[in-house]
């Protein structure tokens, strides 16, 4: 009886939804819990500008082994060059590129999504690099794993089938961008950010669900966020 409603679609991609949420809450309060508790963020910057995204890859990996018995494969942790790679690396870039470009355009008021702390090194760690590794294993892993079997239904787009599973881990995606909101940013950028988090995210998992390997995700997020913060650098640099 378990299996057959966890295969039952709506079902499946309401308990998919509800592991990426506990997996951004635990993280996100255990972050709040020690940074009140304790001084090792003071202490140790590195530490603090990692932990949450570093929990959220914990999280992650123990749901995948915990619900796959130990075996990470089907949840993408194969190694795969079999994508047009320099292709998506071009696509990638430009569309963070354009991402930047129109928000600039659009908002007058600068906002400073980062520390004001992070060197160029810090940003190609955690930002480029860190980052991008822990959130599409969140979400083109967990999540989009977690619906492998109901890749079968999804809609057509310009000949290209975009499975649910694809859908429901861009959308997952564009939403924790939700969260910045929380910081002042400008509701129009916010929206353009859920905008082209979604496009990222269909990107990724399209390619993710091809190869059936994070790496492709990986690198589109990578190159994304290079091209995203290709502006902020001009000023830095």
């Amino acid at each position: 009886m378990a299996k057959l409603i966890s295969r039952h679609p709506f079902v499946r991609t309401i308990i998919a939804i509800v592991l990426g949420l506990l997996v951004l809450m635990i993280s996100g309060q255990s972050m709040m819990l020690i940074s009140k508790s304790t001084r090792i963020f003071e202490n140790f910057p590195t530490i603090e500008n990692t932990f949450t995204h570093t929990t959220m890859l914990g999280l992650a990996v123990l749901f995948m082994l915990i619900l796959n018995k130990g075996n990470l494969r089907s949840y993408g942790f194969t190694w795969s060059l079999d994508f047009p790679v320099t292709k998506t690396v071009l696509i990638s870039l430009i569309i963070g590129l354009t991402a930047a470009l129109i928000q600039n355009l659009l908002i007058s008021t600068k906002v400073e999504l980062l520390p004001n702390s992070f060197s160029f090194l810090e940003t190609i760690l955690y930002v480029w690099v860190w980052a991008s590794i822990c959130e599409e294993v969140l979400t083109r892993g967990l999540i989009q794993g977690f619906l492998v079997p109901l890749k079968h239904i999804g809609i057509t787009l310009f000949k290209y089938h975009i499975s649910l599973p694809v859908i429901v881990g861009a959308l997952f995606f564009g939403a924790m961008h939700l969260a910045v909101l929380a910081m002042g940013v400008d509701i129009v950028m916010v929206l353009l950010m859920v905008f082209f988090s979604i496009l990222l995210g269909l990107i990724a998992g399209y390619l993710k669900e091809k190869t059936n390997s994070l790496v492709p995700a990986i690198l589109v997020h990578f190159c994304f966020n290079v091209g995203g913060s290709f502006l902020s650098l001009m000023d830095v640099l």
